[in-house]
């Protein structure tokens, strides 16, 4: 499952399907949580949307 290339993956479907159980395969250093840069750019992870001028 790992890549010795660098590599961006997208895991994209509704909810259940397994995407949160197929992300913790990785090493954590690797992933980019939404919920993290939410919180950095809006002050609040649960922000859906942002606007950037």
């Amino acid at each position: 499952m790992f890549t010795q290339q660098p590599a961006l993956v997208a895991l994209i479907g509704p909810g259940g399907a397994g995407k949160s159980t197929i992300a913790r395969a990785f090493p954590p250093d690797w992933r980019l949580e939404l919920d993290f840069f939410r919180q950095l750019v809006a002050g609040d992870f649960s922000v859906k949307f942002c606007v950037l001028s």
